[in-house]
């Protein structure tokens, strides 16, 4: 395979616009789907319009038969698209807040135990917020660690907490405080103060340690 045509592969399979260099509008291209499928179901169904609007001719109950078929087609065709636009915007919001729990943090090589050092750390130097979420973080690296509830950058918080109930119910109530400090902090911009933090903190590491220690039954 030759240089131009390597390059051809590489942008048929990009997201960004093949001649502008712009990057790919994915609502434009479904709206206009939608479109071309509704034009194609019209085009394909026989709607005599001469007897629509006569009672009684030839065709004219066949023809708004054709008439309610379309309009049913087409309503799925719209719903079908608002779905895909409501799953995707789900999915980013998720990917957003999940991925934001581990920004600068990489998971792989990271310990629940560092983490909770690195959050030390950062509320000695006056980070508080950045601090409650390496404590999320930390909690959330040892659940997965134990395997008791995998880390997936698709979930909520209130997805994993929901799992936790029936993989090991003991530690949401941990969990829960964890999660619901972190949100009025990190997304709430709450004020939280260094005594507050400090309980915060031994809360967490708490959970860590008996997640640590946890044995499947």
């Amino acid at each position: 395979m030759d240089f131009d045509s390597a390059m051809r592969e590489v942008l048929k399979h990009s997201k960004y616009d093949k001649v502008a260099g712009r990057i790919f509008d994915w609502r434009q291209w479904l709206k206009e789907r939608a479109l071309q499928v509704s034009r194609y179901i019209l085009d394909k169904i026989d709607i005599d319009l001469n007897s629509l609007f006569q009672p009684g001719a030839d065709g004219w109950a066949e023809s708004w038969i054709g008439v309610l078929r379309a309009a049913g087609i087409i309503l799925l065709v719209l719903m079908a698209a608002g779905l895909a636009f409501y799953i995707r915007k789900r999915i980013k919001l998720r990917n957003a807040a999940s991925k934001g729990i581990f920004e600068n943090i990489d998971k792989d090589s990271s310990t629940a135990a560092g983490l909770l050092e690195e959050s030390a750390w950062l509320a000695s130097a006056g980070y508080l917020r950045d601090a409650v979420r390496y404590c999320l973080a930390a909690a959330l690296l040892a659940l997965d660690k134990q395997k008791i509830c995998r880390l997936n950058y698709t979930k909520t918080n209130g997805q994993i907490i929901r799992e936790l109930r029936n993989k090991a119910p003991s530690f949401v109530p941990a969990l829960t405080l964890t999660v619901d400090v972190f949100n009025e902090v990190w997304f709430g911009r709450k004020v939280i103060t260094d005594s507050q933090f400090d309980h915060y903190w031994r809360e967490t590491s708490m959970l860590v340690a008996e997640v640590g220690s946890y044995k499947k039954g």
